[in-house]
């Protein structure tokens, strides 16, 4: 699947979860489970702040290729800035959800906004649209870790391949050195003379 395709999903699916939101729950069901979004929400904010400097860290690898290292570099930036946007969907997400909750009773007699939808449901669309906007990018978190540590993989077994390559020739040139200082007659019988 294209990542344009992907990134219309991710748009499109929560603002279509947001959409059934607004239409069939009730701004108390979203205030009922204001807390455990608000736990998960934090958890998540959590792990990614834990996680962006763990991932700074994999450009610490010895013995890479000018190549190897531009593409670890470029793996490892795109990767930050996804880390630093989902972080920002779950810090905006939760704070949707508080001021959402916050409402519920201040906007039950607020007159509907145009076309006569009610204050309630287009908070219950900003809440069910961005946290199913969460949902959806978390699991990039999971594929994002997979891709780093196959990337990862690949470039230390090259390097180690690269430094056995080495060693193999550094004793190779080391036997063809001594076989150049020690004399051909060298181990041989010397009779003593008569």
């Amino acid at each position: 699947m294209s990542k344009t395709a992907i990134h219309v999903i991710s748009i499109t699916i929560p603002l279509a979860l947001g959409t059934m939101a607004a239409l069939w729950t009730s701004l108390s069901l979203w205030y009922d489970m204001k807390e455990g979004l608000i736990a998960f929400l934090g958890f998540l904010a959590v792990a990614l702040i834990q996680i962006m400097p763990l991932t700074t860290n994999f450009l610490q690898m010895d013995r890479l290729t000018p190549l190897e290292a531009e593409r670890l570099t470029a793996s490892l930036t795109k990767q930050q800035y996804y880390w630093m946007g989902l972080l920002f969907a779950a810090i905006a997400t939760m704070v949707i959800v508080i001021v959402g909750a916050a409402l519920k009773d201040r906007i039950a007699n607020v007159p509907p906004v145009f076309w006569g939808i009610e204050w309630a449901a287009v908070v219950c669309f900003l809440i069910g649209a961005s946290v199913s906007f969460v949902l959806i990018k978390m699991l990039g978190l999971f594929e994002g870790i997979m891709s780093l540590h196959h990337l990862r993989g690949e470039l230390v077994i090259g390097a180690a391949k690269r430094e056995a390559a080495e060693r193999m020739d550094a004793l190779q040139r080391n036997a063809e050195v001594t076989r150049q200082i020690v004399p051909s007659d060298y181990g041989s019988l010397v009779r003593p003379p008569h």
